[in-house]
């Protein structure tokens, strides 16, 4: 029972981490296309932790299956300076597009790594 603990603790960390970097992605981009992000977080349900930053309220959630980067003007149409929505639509693809292309990214860098110890370990 406990190495089952053990196990899911374990998924649950990587999973957030993996969430983590996905979200980053988005956050960055959005960050260095002068777009308002108003919340990034980090799972899904009631806030067990949160800090304020100058414009950004930072979020770790209770259920940890995924995040989110919530941006000014990304639901709903606003005409606020730094808003999604009045960006141009090169930056918004990018901010779309930069989550999963950082996974990629992050995933052929961790295989490079590997490789490259394993391959130390070989000869």
């Amino acid at each position: 029972m406990i190495s089952f603990l053990i196990a899911a603790i374990k998924i649950i960390f990587i999973l957030g981490f993996l969430v983590f970097i996905h979200e980053g992605g988005h956050f960055i981009v959005a960050k260095l296309c002068k777009i308002k992000v108003n919340e990034f977080a980090i799972g899904f349900g009631p806030t067990i932790w949160k800090k304020q930053g100058k414009e950004t309220k930072y979020a770790l959630r209770l259920i940890p299956l995924g995040g989110f980067v919530n941006m000014e003007g990304e639901e709903e149409r606003s005409d606020a300076e730094g808003s999604f929505s009045k960006s141009s639509i090169p930056k918004r693809i990018a901010v779309v597009v930069a989550g999963g292309l950082v996974n990629i990214i992050f995933a052929l860098i961790v295989y490079f790594i590997l490789m490259s110890y394993m391959r130390k370990q070989c000869f």
